[in-house]
């Protein structure tokens, strides 16, 4: 984008001639490690016996992991959820009943069980909400916790997968590979995006006439933040089985540069 220069400078308008550039650069590398986010869930008739089964199942992961040398630091319960777990259906039943006589009793009247007018011979007594919440009883108690695990050393990680499945894991929620010298792999995409920028502006500038003089200003554009979002191979088909492939990590910098224009060319590093 050419900015074309002001007309009058005396009036503290800036009169600068201006090029502004995006680009992105790209540093691809191996991971060395690896954070795992799985879940363990039970489901049981009574919620004492769901929380009972998940804290067992839990202390067996654990234990497991802690025997593949991974530290207590590097395993971190993320949540704890109980819930009640209800007939298909039973649920949308109980509130579609409850949202009938809320507009049939009015809502100061929702806990007795005697209507406001007096009911014909003919006509059934109509249940309280409290009559309803008695009916509408659990069928039983899911309990789950979610958990993450540092594997420091990636040769273990096919190792850790299949030992906590095998240990009453039951749901993967995510996998973030990561590098030991992750921030220095970064820096260079950043400075790799700032030198296509020069380039970019150098290009843009000759097919205008015009120069590259200095630099104006220079900032870092979006990077994605979701700390389980890096695109990579999880599933490769050259691999056996269902082992699962780190492939390469892609670090991305992008840039946005603001250059003025003139008769100057960059000076020679």
């Amino acid at each position: 984008m050419l900015s074309a220069p002001a007309s009058n400078a005396a009036d503290g308008v800036d009169t600068r001639s201006k090029l502004t550039v995006q680009a992105t650069a790209d540093s691809k590398v191996a991971p060395d490690s690896v954070t795992l986010r799985f879940a363990i869930e039970s489901r049981e008739e009574k919620v004492t016996e769901s929380a009972q089964k998940t804290s067992e199942q839990v202390t067996r992961v654990v234990h497991f992991l802690k025997g593949q040398g991974i530290e207590a630091k590097d395993i971190r319960t993320e949540s704890v959820v109980l819930s009640p777990i209800y007939r298909q259906g039973q649920k949308g039943q109980y509130s579609k009943q409850r949202s009938s006589m809320q507009a049939s009793q009015g809502l100061d009247d929702l806990f007795d069980s005697v209507p406001q007018q007096q009911a014909t011979q003919t006509e059934a007594p109509q249940p309280s909400v409290r009559d309803e919440l008695q009916q509408n009883q659990p069928i039983g108690y899911s309990a789950s916790r979610q958990l993450t695990v540092l594997v420091r050393d990636i040769k273990k990680f096919q190792t850790v997968y299949a030992g906590i499945l095998e240990r009453g894991v039951n749901s993967i929620a995510g996998i973030q590979w990561m590098n030991s010298d992750q921030v220095q792999h970064r820096r260079a995409a950043r400075i790799k995006a700032i030198a296509a920028a020069r380039e970019k502006a150098s290009d843009m500038a000759g097919a205008l006439d015009a120069k590259v003089a200095r630099v104006i200003s220079v900032q870092e554009t979006s990077r994605r933040s979701d700390p389980f979002s890096n695109s990579m191979q999880l599933f490769g088909g050259e691999s056996e089985g269902s082992s699962i492939q780190a492939g390469m990590m892609t670090l991305s910098a992008s840039v946005q540069v603001v250059f003025e224009l003139s008769d100057t060319e960059f000076e020679n590093e």
